[in-house]
């Protein structure tokens, strides 16, 4: 890990991580629509398609979210703890959102919140003010 003193507070390089970490959220976000697993030269199904990108979206989606948390508190345990968050999602949102999705006859509207909940990282994006309260409470 980057050694604490490179990240003191108000240093460039901290919002240097966060404004990299905003756009390339934003970039994420508008190609939304790209097809990852032909960019990896990938032949799938509609189905196995579609779970490989939106699974992809998350994690990076995800991953950027930790690097905002990482750049606004320097500290180790909110990006453990951050991890923790990403893999309760993967493991009990997104498999079981695809899940809902193509194996049963639910109608997709029914279950759109649960998408959008999921490949947003809006899990992550709530961590960041539980911090700050945590933070401050102390």
């Amino acid at each position: 890990m980057i050694n604490k003193g490179i990240l003191e507070p108000n240093s460039s390089l901290r919002i240097t991580l966060i404004i990299i970490s905003v756009i390339f959220l934003g970039i994420v976000f508008l190609g939304q629509r790209f097809n990852y697993s032909s960019f990896f030269g990938f032949s799938l199904s509609h189905q196995n398609e579609f779970i490989f990108n939106r699974s992809l979206r998350f994690l990076i989606n995800d991953n950027l979210v930790l690097l905002i948390i990482y750049a606004l508190f320097y500290e180790r345990k909110y990006v453990k703890f951050g991890l923790l968050v990403e893999g309760f999602g993967f493991f009990f949102l997104l498999i079981p959102y695809f899940l809902l999705r193509f194996y049963t006859d639910l109608d997709h509207m029914i279950i759109s919140f649960l998408h959008r909940l999921i490949i947003n990282p809006t899990l992550m994006l709530l961590i960041i003010p539980a911090i700050y309260l945590k933070k401050n409470k102390y």
